[in-house]
């Protein structure tokens, strides 16, 4: 009985063994079929290329507006969101002080003026010295000067709109006390409204090339607005971006300072150099960008250093350098491949086989 379970336990091992080779050879067989591969052909760039951006709007025109004298505000004449005409009085100063010494300015002037004005009559019959006449005559001239400082105090305690447009802010009230060059309100025109979007550094080159610029706006679907560029910043910013503005080619009551939109940049490519291959086909490694470029004769994938220019709306990468037209390369599963390995073409599958079944 014995001899003959060591038997059965001999033939168990034999074929669980036998079981474990076949398993490695299937799998050393799989191994060895190429890896099936998507291929593309690279196609020229050549045409119309468009970059989207996100944007706000701002007034073309805002300011915060300020007393040029001290003193307690005895009036603020307008609130948030009221719209004001160039010239309209928006805020007033208590005066009282500024009037006194006014009053006092002008009875001083008078007495000088009176008295200036007798010297220089007995000047006239070289009754007075030449040097009593200069004193007079200056002593005139610093009071005049004195008395228009006071006047224009005297206008600064009101705040007057520069321009035709809208109250954004109001920062003081009644009964607060302000000093010279402190905000007291401010005001946008209503002369139109900036789109503004911050640019990278390869559209801030192509800025001068051929482009249309337009925007939508979240509040207004459906509806596209043309756009001119206002100006572009020289420096940029600490994402490395740069300032662009635009205005708008339409006046639109609607648009109005603090709405969001996104602005779509059009631009016409005039080189054929530059061409597109699908976001897929590209990886990265130390910095570098790459593609798998097909070899037919060999059926083998050869590693290839690209250039990417950028990215469109439609998920193609612009490569302006690294390859040309009709090249094929790998548009998809490139981290699974390896340089010089070779591959299987995947079967475009029938047109009556919806979906791909096997």
């Amino acid at each position: 009985m014995k001899k003959r379970f060591i038997n059965c336990g001999t033939q168990v091992l034999a074929i669980t063994i036998l079981l474990c080779l076949t398993t490695a050879c299937k799998r050393k067989n799989q191994n060895n079929q190429p890896q099936l591969v998507n291929v593309v052909e690279v196609a020229s760039s050549a045409g119309t290329t468009s970059a989207s951006y996100p944007a706000k709007t701002e007034a073309m025109n805002k300011t915060d507006l300020s007393f040029k004298v001290a003193g307690t505000i005895a009036q603020v004449l307008v609130k948030e969101g009221d719209y004001v005409n160039a010239g309209q009085a928006l805020a007033r100063l208590d005066d009282r002080d500024y009037r006194t010494q006014l009053r006092a300015t002008e009875a001083e002037y008078k007495q000088i003026r009176v008295e200036c004005e007798r010297i220089m009559a007995m000047h006239k019959e070289r009754a007075v010295s030449d040097n009593n006449y200069d004193k007079a005559r200056y002593g005139l001239q610093q009071i005049t000067e004195k008395l228009t400082h006071h006047r224009n105090q005297l206008s600064d305690c009101v705040i007057h709109a520069p321009f035709s447009g809208y109250v954004d802010d109001v920062y003081k009230e009644a009964k607060e006390t302000t000093g010279p060059g402190l905000p007291v309100l401010s005001v946008y025109s209503s002369k139109g409204v900036d789109v503004v979007i911050n640019i990278p550094e390869r559209a801030y080159a192509q800025r001068k090339q051929n482009a249309t610029y337009t925007a939508t706006f979240h509040s207004i679907p459906g509806k596209s607005f043309p756009l001119t560029v206002r100006s572009v910043s020289a420096t940029a910013n600490d994402n490395h971006l740069y300032e662009m503005r635009l205005s708008l080619q339409e006046n639109v009551p609607d648009i109005t300072p603090g709405m969001t939109a996104m602005v779509e940049i059009k631009q016409e490519q005039n080189t054929n150099d530059n061409v597109k291959v699908p976001m897929g086909a590209v990886w990265t490694e130390d910095q570098n960008s790459f593609v798998f470029v097909y070899d037919k004769k060999s059926s083998t994938v050869k590693k290839t250093k690209v250039t990417v220019e950028n990215l469109e709306n439609d998920g193609n990468l612009i490569i302006s350098a690294g390859l040309q037209k009709c090249t094929h390369i790998v548009a998809s599963g490139v981290h699974h491949l390896t340089d010089g390995q070779e591959v299987s073409l995947m079967k475009e599958p029938s047109s009556l086989n919806v979906g791909n079944l096997k």
